[in-house]
């Protein structure tokens, strides 16, 4: 983990995301790497910019509290909320508690989404049960929705809090760049829309079956965060690919046909 002092995050922060990190976008999913930006309490808040237009969109803290140290998130930053800007959770007493999101979970408009209010990610060092991310938490996620140019986009970004909330680290963070439209939890790769006309696809006993009318070419599976996990030539219009290897989860396959493109998403 990469430790930032309170200067230093002021200055990191109030650049944009392509500062903060390398900016992939593979189609419409606009993922940003960063350098592990922990925080302990009484350090500034990192200041997110999903976008890259100097805006800053949410801002994750961690301060002293009289119960201990908490961690929360703004939509915004703390004393200008945007209350177009908000989080995946749920409300109690008063406080709202982000949702800790697993990696495939769908972040949409269905989603319970709470706006221009404050997340609570481990407050008063866990006294209160409705904290998802009590007892810590490695590469959590939680879901995002703001407002650009008057659009609603949703996104998400990965965190990890020590079990006593003294160190709460940014990781990294994504955007679908079309408005209202879905992404998954973890998601750094994009879905072509296109679809090659005669080409199906499934699952069964951890078996991937392509369907194809002329022979496929390729194919390459990814995890959703972007790693390869697997890479086959293929020469049949009916192959079949082992997932045995593979870890529960939700993957996205490309599949090259005359030279076309068509990604699937699955789930194993």
């Amino acid at each position: 983990m990469k430790k930032i002092t309170s200067k230093k995050l002021l200055n990191y922060g109030a650049m944009s995301a392509a500062i903060l990190g390398v900016a992939n976008a593979s189609g419409q999913i606009v993922f940003t790497d960063i350098d592990d930006v922990t925080m302990a309490p009484g350090d500034d808040a990192v200041l997110i910019d999903l976008d890259g237009n100097s805006t800053t969109d949410f801002s994750p803290e961690n301060f002293d509290a009289a119960g201990g140290a908490g961690a929360v998130i703004f939509p915004g930053v703390n004393g200008a909320v945007n209350a177009d800007n908000g989080l995946i959770g749920t409300s109690s007493a008063g406080f709202t508690y982000p949702s800790n999101l697993a990696e495939g979970d769908v972040i949409d408009g269905t989603s319970p989404f709470i706006l221009g209010d404050r997340g609570d990610l481990n407050f008063y060092s866990c006294a209160y049960s409705n904290s998802q991310f009590c007892g810590g938490v490695t590469d959590g996620y939680i879901g995002l929705v703001f407002n650009l140019d008057g659009n609603t986009h949703y996104g998400w970004v990965r965190v990890d809090l020590s079990a006593d909330a003294t160190a709460y680290t940014i990781k990294s963070f994504a955007y679908n760049s079309v408005a209202d439209a879905p992404i998954m939890a973890g998601q750094t790769l994009s879905l072509e829309d296109n679809t090659i006309e005669g080409f199906s696809s499934f699952v069964s006993d951890n078996v991937l079956t392509l369907n194809a009318r002329t022979p496929l070419e390729t194919v390459t599976i990814h995890s959703i965060s972007g790693q390869e996990v697997i890479s086959q030539k293929l020469s049949n219009t009916i192959e079949t690919i082992d997932l045995n290897g593979l870890s529960t989860g939700v993957y996205i396959a490309t599949v090259a046909i005359e030279g076309k493109l068509q990604a699937i998403k699955f789930v194993k």
